[in-house]
């Protein structure tokens, strides 16, 4: 057992300081002060101490108590800073290199180690936990709808859907703590599900994964990074949301730390009262919703090794109202649970071989109860509840990484294990498995010190299809230290997933048939972009550019019958998307950052050619927003502006032909304001959403395989919310 131990500036209070040493943080390009920055001593003897600087940027430290070590600086929008304690008793003044667009985060999405966000083969957007406060959004739905190459739609019951880079929810992967969920409807994750409490970061990859992540990373990787108590000996947060439409949110986590061991604990409930568009009936657009969760775990960290153990339980009931018949409503409630237990393992052997593990096992449950009840006397009657559907997820992924010629050759191999299990009455057979069982390999060769090729492959065995070897090549050229270049070519493979094979949904608003004959998905993708840089005194610019295709054979989509709510899994034999997107990123220093983009997507399908078309349906989008930072006051004002542009989809006439409709395009618009208290103790965010007031956009000949009533759900309207935060910690 370790010796560890924190102590704090109340130590040095117990007798006179002997070397007080004061010192300033300053912002490196303007002088400009960096007030409430993060001071963290690591010493050799183990001990740690954290304090934080004033208002004016100063910050005090008893030199006489601290041996050798390490100190750490770190202050939101500036490049951490790593000192030593003996250069830090020489100088007064630290200079701050400002981070002006989150490029100095460290991502661990397809890497062995953590990285700079800059640094990786892959383009990663990092959307921080800072910005996730700032917003005041709550789940993940919510914070994705104004990024660029991302559509968020919601279907009334069974929830929220993506697309990403022209490609449905499918062909995204999406990870926590680099775990799959699981518990896909109609191709997709519910996002809506996953709560943003206690969450570090967003990481966010687009284009192909497959060769280290397998299923469904065709389009892109979303991995949530949750928080990781490193410092505290206590710590302790509380949250409380309300908002206009009737829904309330509270979360509340603490932290213990002692010597090499840390726990945590997490959870929250919300509530969501439902919204009516039409106050004539009983019936709810938005449904009314109680969710649930409670998170646990526990970190052994000592030296290079770090070994982890998580439980996350979730919880959530959904009404469904129906109109009055007579003296009587027939109700039903939707019942989704999931269990989640995973562990990890990181460590790294003689500073050049690392070894990053991680398994777990999902349970997720959907149900449903039908009640009946007499508005007269008040009797009630409820039926049983019935599972539709229980999905299980095995998985296994162990990743190794050494430096075989150090700066030169690099290689990054690991093994991928999944089996899933799917039951319920309304698949066939009752009872499904399949099982995917994978090894993959990446070379990362620098033919320089500004360029370097990695190169990858994938072999898997699955137990339901005949997998092919895939296979991807990308490529990062440093071109000077403004401007980076990458790009990439993927071949990868989608087998069916069991939903789609041998689940059929079938309700008052569904119709949905799964489809044995289903065959797997081949796709090849091509993917670039280019950011350039330009920093001049205060004032930072830069420019992104990025351009992708993919080419997709037997791609497994839903298609319509026209008049009615059926929807069958079918494979279109031709599938491809494309586009691009250009943005521009201004800041001056930790003052004002300012985004504006436009991207286009264009999609065709071996349907577009049957109806007479050689064009790619072409699709929109303009994005933009601000922050505005006072630092001494710590107020910061965000906005963010999405138009969502026209989307093709396809359906079958009456006739038996497929044929294309429009989904009509949209704005969303979201304000707030964030204020923080007491050294950031306190933190008060206010602000609307959907100020625009979109709740439905028109689809003709929809008739809902995804929803009642006519267009597609956007929002349930404009609203307004308040969120308080306070955290306590203890040294």
């Amino acid at each position: 057992m370790s010796n560890t131990h924190v102590f704090s500036q109340a130590d040095y209070e117990k007798e006179k300081p002997a070397d007080l040493h004061t010192f300033r943080m300053i912002d490196a390009k303007d002088g400009s002060v960096v007030c409430n920055s993060h001071i963290c001593i690591q010493l050799m003897d183990n001990r740690a101490c954290h304090v934080v600087s004033d208002n004016e940027g100063y910050a005090k430290l008893d030199m006489s108590k601290l041996t050798a070590g390490m100190v750490v600086i770190s202050s939101i929008g500036y490049v951490t800073k790593y000192v030593s304690i003996e250069e830090l008793g020489k100088v007064n003044e630290v200079l701050m290199e400002p981070d002006v667009f989150d490029l100095d985060q460290i991502v661990v999405t397809g890497t062995n180690t953590p990285t700079r966000a800059d640094s990786s083969i892959f383009k990663v957007k990092v959307i921080t936990g800072k910005k996730i406060e700032q917003l005041g959004v709550v789940t993940l739905n919510e914070l994705l709808l104004a990024e660029a190459n991302i559509r968020i739609t919601s279907d009334l019951i069974l929830g929220s859907q993506i697309e990403m880079l022209g490609m449905g929810g499918s062909s995204v992967k999406v990870m926590i703590d680099g775990v799959p969920v699981i518990g896909r409807i109609d191709g997709n994750v519910d996002l809506s599900q996953i709560n943003l409490a206690n969450v570090k970061q967003v990481e966010v990859v687009e284009g192909p994964m497959s060769v280290i992540y397998g299923n469904n990373a065709l389009a892109g990787t979303i991995n949530i990074i949750t928080q990781n108590n490193s410092y505290y000996k206590w710590l302790a947060e509380a949250n409380a949301y309300a908002e206009s439409v009737g829904r309330f949110v509270s979360n509340a986590n603490a932290a213990f730390k002692t010597g090499n061991h840390s726990i945590t604990a997490e959870g929250g409930y919300e509530y969501f009262n439902g919204v009516d568009f039409d106050k004539s009936d009983r019936q709810m657009n938005w449904k009314p919703k109680n969710t649930k969760r409670a998170n646990a775990g526990y970190t052994f960290h000592k030296n290079e090794l770090q070994v982890n153990v998580n439980l996350r339980l979730f919880g959530d009931e959904l009404h469904n109202k129906s109109n009055i018949s007579g003296t009587r409503v027939y109700d039903t409630y939707y019942f989704t649970n999931r269990y989640d237990f995973s562990g990890g393992l990181q460590n790294t052997f003689n500073k050049k071989h690392h070894l990053n593990m991680v398994a777990a096992y999902n349970y997720y449950d959907r149900s449903s109860q039908a009640v009946n009840k007499d508005l007269a006397n008040g009797e009630e009657t409820k039926g049983e509840k019935l599972s539709s559907q229980k999905a299980t997820q095995q998985m296994m992924r162990a990743i190794y990484g050494t430096s075989i010629y150090p700066g030169v050759l690099s290689m990054q191999g690991g093994v991928d294990v999944n089996y899933e299990t799917f039951e319920g009455e309304r698949v066939i057979d009752k009872s499904q498995s399949i099982g995917d069982y994978a090894f993959f390999l990446n070379l990362n060769y620098k033919l320089s010190d500004h360029f370097e090729l990695q190169p990858g492959l994938r072999y898997s065995y699955n137990s339901g299809y005949d997998a092919p070897v895939v296979y991807s090549i990308n490529t990062k050229w440093h071109v000077g230290d403004a401007l980076n270049w990458r790009a990439s070519f993927a071949h990868g493979f989608r087998a069916p997933e069991l939903k789609e094979l041998y689940y059929d949904f079938v309700d008052s608003n569904h119709e949905i048939y799964g489809n044995p004959d289903l065959t797997a998905e081949s796709s090849y993708n091509v993917n670039t972009s280019v950011d350039y840089s330009i920093q001049k005194n205060k004032h930072h610019w830069r420019f992104s550019l990025s351009a992708y295709y993919n080419d997709v054979d037997d791609m497994i989509s839903l298609v319509q019958d026209e008049n009615s709510t059926q929807y069958v899994y079918q494979n279109i034999t031709e599938y491809q998307s494309t586009g691009s997107d250009i943005s521009i990123n201004y800041g001056i220093s930790n003052f004002l950052t300012m985004r504006a983009g436009y991207g286009i997507t264009g999609r065709y399908n071996s349907y577009t050619e049957q109806n007479g078309s050689d064009e790619f349906n072409i699709t929109n989008d303009l994005f933009g927003g601000f922050k505005l930072t006072e630092e001494k006051t710590q107020t910061t004002l965000s906005a963010d502006y999405k138009y969502n542009g026209a989307i093709p989809y396809f359906y079958s006439n009456s006739d038996g032909n497929i044929t294309e409709g429009k989904q009509d395009a949209y704005h969303t618009f979201n304000l707030s304001v964030m204020k923080c208290f007491y050294q950031n103790k306190l933190k008060l965010t206010m602000g609307a959403k959907n100020l625009l007031d979109v709740t439905n956009v028109n689809r003709p000949s929809s008739g809902g395989a995804h929803s009642s009533g006519a267009g597609i759900p956007i929002s349930y309207g404009r609203s307004f919310f308040i969120n308080l935060k306070y955290r306590f910690t203890h040294l």
